[in-house]
């Protein structure tokens, strides 16, 4: 019937559409790159997504997790596909990939990118991050010589929709030829005398490879951390907490957003991110002021003024120039 949500599924993928006379709504599930965070069942308004815990035996990984839909519950506002950290989710309005939840300005779009200057590649690097890659987003076109010797590197291609910026290409370059935006930071604590001998649970299920084997004991590398949270969620002896302290995006106003920002981050980075945005305002009133100043002296800018102004450049700075229309 038209208007129902139709859901089918094979092994690589599962996908929910629903149809109307004039709108296509599709919301996809890429089940190799998903894994199990329950990060989009945290924040969907709904409550309209399930985790299906993992299996693991001997402190083993034997199943990842995975999440399931309720069709009853689902409206495909699209909020799960803009927040996922692994690119798992996709959801697309008309055949064009946007949110619901985007589109109506409702939501922000995640602040996420990654560039490689070509002209910086060297040869000599042996494509260590086509290799490094834990998503295989990297693809590299090099010329060869008979023997297999790489003389130079054409291209690098980058599939976005595989990557998830954990840095780690950027990390392994010897030249800087890569740079990497993450749209989330946090940080990860792991109390490894709680870890059970043996136990790999959170090496296996963790996308970005962020978490290693260090004479016997797992050992988090926080430069490639996502922040998905998975290896939280399998761990069996809740040794390790994950937290999402700043997201970088576009400007929103919508209360949606900052109700989602509380579920997945906490009500400190709710607050912090109202402390920038009131900082950003203030300091737009003080530039225009200063534009319109015409013979008298302006009076000295305030110590809270200046201390927002800091705040504001220092989240400019990580995410690049703010465009005039979200100022």
């Amino acid at each position: 019937m038209r208007g129902n949500i139709i859901k089918t599924e094979n092994r690589k993928e599962l996908t929910l559409k629903r149809s109307f006379l004039k709108r296509n709504y599709v919301l996809s599930l890429n089940k190799s790159l998903c894994s199990g965070c329950a990060l989009c069942a945290k924040i969907c308004p709904k409550e309209a997504i399930n985790v299906v815990p993992a299996e693991t035996a001997e402190g083993r990984l034997i199943k990842k997790p995975t999440i399931a839909f309720d069709l009853n519950s689902c409206i495909l506002c699209g909020e799960c596909a803009v927040l996922c950290p692994l690119n798992a989710l996709r959801m697309e309005v008309d055949g064009k990939e946007i949110s619901v939840i985007v589109k109506n300005e409702a939501f922000p779009v995640l602040r996420k990118e990654i560039n490689v200057a070509v002209d910086k590649c060297d040869p000599e690097c042996s494509l260590v991050c086509q290799t490094e890659c834990p998503s295989e987003a990297i693809k590299i076109s090099a010329e060869r010589l008979e023997t297999g010797e790489i003389v130079e590197i054409n291209e690098v291609q980058i599939d976005e929709s595989l990557c998830f910026y954990c840095e780690r290409c950027q990390l392994v370059c010897p030249r800087d030829a890569i740079d990497v935006k993450k749209p989330f930071q946090g940080k990860v604590e792991l109390n490894s005398d709680l870890c059970p001998s043996g136990c790999m649970v959170c090496v296996d299920v963790c996308p970005a490879k962020a978490i290693q084997l260090e004479d016997g004991k797992p050992v988090v590398l926080p430069q490639f951390c996502v922040f998905c949270s998975a290896c939280q969620n399998v761990c069996p002896k809740e040794a390790i907490s994950v937290t999402r302290d700043w997201v970088f995006h576009s400007d929103v106003k919508a209360a949606a957003w900052l109700t989602a920002l509380k579920k997945f981050a906490s009500f400190e980075t709710v607050m912090k991110e109202l402390r920038v945005k009131s900082g950003r305002k203030r300091t737009s009133l003080v530039r225009n002021r200063t534009m319109h100043t015409i013979s008298k002296p302006e009076p000295p800018i305030s110590a809270q003024a200046i201390a927002f102004m800091a705040v504001l450049e220092e989240y400019e700075s990580s995410v690049g120039a703010t465009p005039k229309s979200e100022r």
